[in-house]
């Protein structure tokens, strides 16, 4: 019998524990809850208390640009008090960048920074935002009839008219005839980037008659899709492109890795996007011809100056162009070095 009061006595004691164990969860949850609203929420890093709580969000938190970016606009955001996440690149799965706006819509954020594609899932999003008095800001690609308070991101027409002389170039002008492809990073169900690809056809439309050009659809950030594109777009003798032009990393990496793996040198050449180890390394190769370098830090740091302002003042610049910048053979080694500062 006493063993039995015994072993009751403890299953008490174990219960009360959990329950009181439980309680210290919810109350410490609770306080966290309420500090965030308040916005007393703090870095776990730094310790430093923050204003305001923005959301930054894009389909691909893992790329080398966004992640250049991220940096740039985290510090410039601590410095004027707001906390700037990362959102999603702590999860466990992968989210598109719709998924990742409905939650931070439903978790209250203050604003809300988003590199998107132009879909109307995110077009209808930042209108949610919007009535739940959520600022946007939206990054690189704009949808200006959305209700975002502002864009910032090089002009689209403009890269498109960058592209189209390096077309050219590459092409040379004593081609009777030459096709270039343009890699579309969006899938069969989007909207291709019209004002870029816009303005590299009329460019090149304006100067030779002698290039089509034509879009191939990679699918957005999705590596093993884009290269299986591309591997299929240049092992087709029939098809193949002349020119690549690349929209995104993942692209320009992917025509890099084909064109050399499968002994293309020569036979096609590459306009990139951005830039990266391997990227800097194929222009020093002369595999890639060039790539399109669109000022990473600059755009965080203009995109959190937006938002503070906007989040202070309730009024902001529409929009904050972007510096962008050819990178070739002729200054790939000064990029470098001032890109490391030596």
């Amino acid at each position: 019998m006493k063993y039995f009061k015994d072993n009751n006595r403890l299953m008490y004691v174990v219960m009360a524990a959990t329950v009181l164990l439980a309680l210290s969860i919810m109350v410490g949850f609770s306080v966290f809850l309420n500090q965030d609203r308040d916005g007393k929420k703090g870095d776990a890093d730094d310790g430093q208390s923050y204003a305001y709580h923005v959301a930054m969000v894009s389909g691909d938190t893992s790329d080398v640009f966004w992640e250049s970016l991220y940096e740039e606009a985290r510090s410039t955001g601590a410095s004027a008090g707001i906390y700037a996440e990362n959102f999603g690149a702590l999860l466990n799965e992968d989210y598109t960048a719709s998924e990742l706006m409905r939650m931070a819509i439903d978790s209250r954020v203050d604003g809300i920074i988003v590199e998107t594609d132009d879909t109307k899932d995110i077009e209808e999003l930042i209108g949610q935002a919007e009535e739940a008095g959520i600022p946007v800001v939206t990054l690189m690609e704009d949808i200006p009839e959305s209700g975002r308070v502002s864009y910032v991101g090089a002009n689209d027409y403009t890269l498109g008219e960058m592209y189209g002389q390096e077309v050219l170039k590459a092409v040379g002008s004593d081609r009777t005839s030459a096709s270039a492809a343009v890699l579309v990073p969006v899938n069969e169900e989007e909207t291709s980037p019209s004002f870029i690809y816009t303005g590299i056809s009329e460019t090149v439309g304006r100067a030779s008659g002698a290039i089509s050009v034509s879009t191939v659809r990679t699918g957005e950030d999705r590596e093993f899709l884009s290269e299986e594109r591309v591997r299929s777009l240049l092992l087709d003798e029939e098809s193949r492109p002349d020119v690549l032009v690349c929209l995104n990393v993942v692209d320009t990496i992917s025509a890099y890795q084909c064109v050399r793996d499968y002994n293309l040198v020569g036979k096609v050449k590459i306009i990139g996007y951005y830039s990266s180890p391997e990227i800097l390394e194929g222009i020093q190769k002369g595999i890639i011809e060039s790539t399109i370098v669109v000022d990473a830090r600059e755009a965080g740091e203009l995109c959190m100056q937006a938002m503070e302002e906007y989040l202070s003042q309730r009024y902001t610049s529409e929009y904050f162009p972007v510096s962008v910048k050819l990178v070739n053979e002729a200054n790939v080694e000064e990029y470098i070095q001032e890109e490391s500062g030596e």
